[in-house]
């Protein structure tokens, strides 16, 4: 014997179950975990990628900046990459770059994509070991996670006035 109560109520919880499997509107906060797993090369298009990167602290106007260029083991011959997020992992936690800033066309980057992150130094020290990874969308809006290999000093620059 059918009971129509229940094959409704079945219908209306999967459809509330669907109701909520959306896509998002952003990428949601990668946790350390996952940032510190992500991996040290990318094999796209053929070509091999790097992370490099440039911490440095300037103590006197109390700002943190980051320098990540992408390496490309030769030239790009996949679709644009860009950096859309800079995160450092300090003995303190987990930094985001609130400011980001692209120079890939620079002449002063001679890597493939090379960007700028910057914020509050937030108890940075000068000489501290942080791992910087860096995240990239290429054209397609497809996300990638790459990690410095090697863990970076925070390097102590003087104010320029």
């Amino acid at each position: 014997m059918r009971q129509p109560g229940l094959a409704r109520i079945g219908m209306m919880l999967c459809g509330l179950g669907l109701a909520g499997c959306g896509s998002l509107g952003s990428a949601p906060t990668p946790l350390a975990g996952d940032l510190l797993n992500a991996p040290t090369t990318l094999n796209l298009g053929r070509q091999l990628l790097r992370l490099t990167a440039a911490p440095q602290l300037i103590k006197e106007a109390d700002r943190f900046s980051v320098r990540v260029s992408v390496e490309a083991s030769r030239p790009a011959a996949t679709d644009p990459l860009k950096v859309t997020g800079i995160y450092v992992f300090t003995g303190l936690g987990l930094w985001q770059s609130p400011r980001l800033s692209d120079f890939s066309g620079a002449s002063n980057c001679s890597a493939q994509v090379c960007a700028w992150g910057s914020g509050g130094a937030n108890g940075f020290t000068a000489g501290e070991d942080v791992r910087v990874i860096a995240q990239l969308r290429d054209a397609s809006g497809k996300t990638y996670w790459l990690r410095d290999a090697r863990s970076q000093n925070v390097v102590a620059k003087p104010l320029i006035r």
